[in-house]
């Protein structure tokens, strides 16, 4: 009787196994599942801090343009004189050029490039990337005329007359999630408008 009970304690899912698998996770197990735990949701936490913060820098970057081109239209109703926006496609920037005052006894052509001078460079928002370069966070798209047809040249420039008028166009800024905000300058008001979304107007009946 004794050598059997003696196998049985010692057989393969027997009293002493049953014992052991009562004791539970230990310390160092409960640790490891606390910590991957932990890593999850801050990994979801970051990725929605980001996303967050890129869709509020296109947002930022759509207000602040289109503000800046109200200013532009304001200076060039109030001193009497043409202003121009530039934008550069090509370093993602954009600025205006103001009217040269002129010299004692200067008669200036407002045609000639040397009647303006250019004013401070406004980049559009970017962050270090791979081998030093600069990844932007957002940036303009594209630009179109009043037609609704993209405008091919990197460089573009738009005038504002002393009456408040300028070109019809949409300026479309976008982010690497494929939003958008689309700004468009009303050319008949100056004013500059900014929607959420990739906006597909239909051009006037007269540019039609």
């Amino acid at each position: 009787m004794n050598a059997r009970a003696t196998v049985v304690r010692n057989r393969r899912g027997g009293p002493w196994a049953a014992r052991r698998s009562q004791r539970g996770f230990t310390m160092v197990e409960l640790t490891a599942a606390v910590l991957v735990i932990g890593l999850a949701i801050v990994i979801a936490v970051a990725g929605t801090y980001f996303l967050f913060r890129d869709r509020e820098t296109l947002r930022g970057e759509a207000r602040y343009l289109a503000g800046f081109l109200e200013q532009v239209r304001t200076r060039a109703a109030v001193s009497g004189r043409t202003h121009k926006i530039e934008y550069n496609l090509k370093n993602q920037q954009y600025f205006v050029w103001f009217p040269r005052k002129p010299e004692e006894g200067e008669v200036i052509d407002g045609d000639d490039e040397d009647a303006y001078v250019a004013g401070a460079f406004f980049e559009m928002p970017s962050r270090g990337g791979a081998g030093g370069q600069r990844r932007f966070v957002c940036w303009i798209d594209r630009i179109c005329g009043g037609d609704g047809r993209p405008i091919s040249d990197d460089r573009i420039i738009i005038e504002f007359t002393p009456k408040g008028g300028t070109s019809w166009h949409y300026v479309y800024l976008t982010n690497e999630d494929g939003e958008f905000y689309t700004i468009e300058i009303n050319p008949f008001t100056g004013s500059a408008d900014y929607i959420q979304g990739e906006a597909r107007i239909e051009p006037p009946e007269k540019l039609k």
